[in-house]
């Protein structure tokens, strides 16, 4: 239904091109140097993930199929945060550093539309006032991205898998960004990193996904899924120089 109503609005062609020109962004982004950050002073730092992440199995049909939904509660995007400012912390000690707390309804802004891929531009005023407001001249945004699989957006689990005795390895996807914006709101760099994965029987997870409301299971998926975020951004941040 997302890529039927997608494609109702931008032909195909154009849409694998805007995709691919993402990717390849964030595949090419070059590091930072010292020298282009010698004027820099302060930088504020921004997480707009979603945090009611999706665990989603695909069966041998679409009867088999299952989905649902781990909240974090809010620990997605402290853990980005953290994450950010230590890496910034230890590569530019110089620096000083305002973690932003995060805005439910900035989030909810930038990722309305049409959700294939968030756009720092959406809230452009909003990032240029937090920028003059913390005296900023960087502002790192966290975003969600997609691919043209619903489910796969932002952080999650998928599994797949036609035995029902073992649903095999649970894939952490993390389609998120990381983008580096100067005071005027304008992007000059982005980049992202990789999925995971992990046994779905070291989470607890079973086929028809039942075992989440199990607590003890929820948890474990929960911080599988923070594990998985820490590790992207740390490849992200070393992409940019950081």
């Amino acid at each position: 239904m997302f890529v039927q109503r997608l494609r109702q609005l931008i032909p195909s062609t154009l849409l694998v091109v805007a995709f691919a020109s993402v990717l390849t962004g964030c595949a090419m982004t070059q590091p930072r140097t010292l020298e282009e950050d010698r004027n820099v002073k302060k930088v504020a730092i921004v997480s707009l993930l979603e945090e009611k992440t999706p665990v989603a199995h695909f069966g041998l049909t679409v009867f088999n199929n299952d989905y649902k939904i781990v909240d974090q509660k809010g620990e997605l995007n402290r853990t980005a945060l953290r994450v950010v400012e230590e890496r910034l912390h230890a590569a530019r000690p110089q620096w000083s550093i305002v973690a932003v707390p995060t805005d439910a309804a900035l989030a909810a802004k930038l990722n309305d539309g049409i959700p294939w891929v968030s756009f720092t531009n959406r809230v452009k005023p909003e990032l240029l006032a937090i920028a003059r407001d913390t005296g900023a001249d960087l502002v790192f945004v966290m975003l969600d991205t997609t691919s043209d699989n619903t489910q796969a957006r932002g952080m999650g689990i998928r599994t797949r898998t036609m035995n029902k005795d073992n649903v095999g390895n649970a894939m952490v996807h993390a389609r998120i960004m990381l983008a580096l914006l100067d005071k005027n709101g304008e992007e000059i760099r982005r980049a992202g990193g990789p999925d995971g994965s992990v046994p779905a029987a070291e989470i607890g997870l079973n086929y028809d996904l039942s075992s989440l409301q199990d607590p003890a299971v929820e948890q474990r998926a929960a911080a599988a899924i923070r594990k998985q975020l820490e590790a992207t951004l740390i490849e992200a941040t070393t992409s940019m120089g950081y």
